[in-house]
């Protein structure tokens, strides 16, 4: 009876794909909202809203932004982004230069279609 159920165990782990040979493998960790890059408006909202309103939403140390796509143009507005220092001195606005160039594009996007 016991070697029945040593065969049965057998059989049930290889066709499992498991074996002495391979070990499973753990699922993968899962990331946490931290480590997931965002972009566009997901973006603005976790790394602009402290600083810049939109929409009556935010804070107040920089500019309100609600209508800068309208007022601005994309070539600018990165350029605020990647050196704020250089548009405006003595800014208390960061330099991004730590976002990616597609994370850059979509936070201008963003703020492009501010109108």
């Amino acid at each position: 009876m016991r070697r029945g159920v040593l065969i049965a165990a057998t059989v049930l782990g290889l066709s499992c794909g498991c074996s002495q040979k391979e070990p499973a493998q753990a699922p993968a960790p899962k990331r946490s909202s931290a480590q997931m890059e965002l972009f566009g408006a997901e973006l603005f909202n976790e790394r602009c809203r402290d600083c810049h309103i939109v929409k009556e939403k935010g804070g107040v140390v920089g500019p309100e932004l609600s209508h800068v796509g309208s007022k601005r143009d994309r070539r600018f507005l990165e350029q605020v982004i990647r050196e704020p220092a250089k548009v405006y001195p003595g800014t208390v606005m960061p330099p991004y230069d730590t976002f990616s160039k597609k994370q850059v594009d979509s936070l201008v996007d963003y703020l492009a279609g501010l109108k």
